[in-house]
């Protein structure tokens, strides 16, 4: 029989993610808060552990996925992994079997994609050409760097493109890792990772020291504010920034987050996993937001057709003012002005 479980898309995820970073919840929050049954027999709040299994795309029951979603305000539809097994017996709240679904109609001719999360396929990623040629720079110079800026300015997408650029752009080779540490559970769990992807047996402290000496990483690490919360202490922040010390040591650091570093880890009551350049970024400025406009109504990926979409001059000077050079926020209302076109 097939298991009855779903999993969440790679897509869906970050959709999930922004969301609960948009409610300015944790996953405990969220534990917290999701609503099970109705009437009589409501229930709000479920095991934090089946949240966990939600966010690093482990298959859960039915019911519990699509609370959920409900819980984050998504359609469960669109955050399903679509090969997800389930058993075609499993009804959902809504009555509708699981085996009869579709994936939602998606028009793959509009080229303001993806709407949301961060962008790692290159072909769909734009711009960043100056702060890219600056962090190299800085690696290169022998310091670690903190990429800080506001939320959905595209600080994942840049170390996404950071990941793919690393074996051609380090003077010396160090082997690129991506980590998001909204998908770790706690600091066993943040080694473990590290340790897997690394290619080593899973070790901390000083063993993991040693593990490392015959190894040269650059360890990209997304949402680092998630390594204030109590699942990660300060001997493993200070061991982090530990390994980065020095003329070459086992780990470069590339970060992401909101906030400036010594806001985030006092020093006397936290101690930083980071030392070394902050660099700031900003929202897109005019000249670049109306070369990504273009770019992408040029695409060559789109499908050919007899009439293509250009929009008016009136349309990219509102799209350009109403999204204040957030790029995700520009994706959008670029979304939703070319689906006006073809619809």
């Amino acid at each position: 029989m097939a298991e009855r479980s779903i999993a969440a898309s790679d897509a869906g995820i970050e959709k999930a993610k922004t969301a609960l970073t948009d409610k300015g919840w944790s996953r405990q929050d969220l534990a917290d808060r999701v609503v099970m049954g109705e009437e009589k027999s409501l229930k709000i709040g479920i095991d934090i552990q089946t949240v966990h299994k939600f966010f690093t795309q482990k298959g859960v029951k039915p019911q519990y996925f699509v609370a959920i979603c409900n819980t984050l305000g998504l359609d469960w539809q669109e955050i399903k992994k679509l090969n997800t097994t389930t058993s075609p017996q499993t009804s959902l709240p809504n009555d509708n079997r699981i085996a009869e679904l579709e994936p939602p109609n998606i028009n793959h001719n509009n080229p303001f994609i993806p709407q949301h999360g961060k962008i790692d396929d290159p072909k769909f990623f734009f711009g960043r050409e100056r702060e890219i040629r600056r962090v190299f720079e800085t690696l290169n110079s022998g310091s670690s760097v903190a990429i800080i800026g506001e939320r959905a300015i595209g600080k994942s997408s840049l170390l996404q493109a950071i990941h793919r650029e690393a074996p051609n752009q380090l003077h010396h080779p160090r082997k690129p890792i991506y980590l998001d540490l909204q998908i770790v559970c706690d600091e066993n769990d943040f080694y473990d990772a590290l340790c897997h992807k690394a290619g080593i047996e899973t070790v901390k402290g000083y063993s993991l020291e040693r593990a490392l000496e015959s190894h040269r990483l650059l360890l990209l690490l997304d949402e680092v504010e998630n390594m204030k919360w109590d699942g990660f202490t300060n001997p493993t922040r200070s061991l982090l920034r530990g390994l980065t010390e020095g003329y070459n040591p086992p780990l470069r650091l590339v970060i992401a987050a909101r906030t400036s570093l010594d806001i985030l880890f006092p020093g006397k009551n936290m101690t930083s996993p980071f030392k070394g350049h902050e660099e700031n970024l900003k929202q897109w400025d005019e000249k670049i937001s109306r070369e990504f406009i273009v770019s992408r109504l040029q695409a060559s990926w789109l499908t050919p057709v007899a009439q293509p979409v250009n929009f008016t001059e009136a349309e990219i000077a509102g799209l350009i003012a109403e999204s204040g050079g957030y790029p995700q926020k520009l994706m959008q209302l670029c979304y939703q002005t070319y689906a006006r076109y073809i619809n």
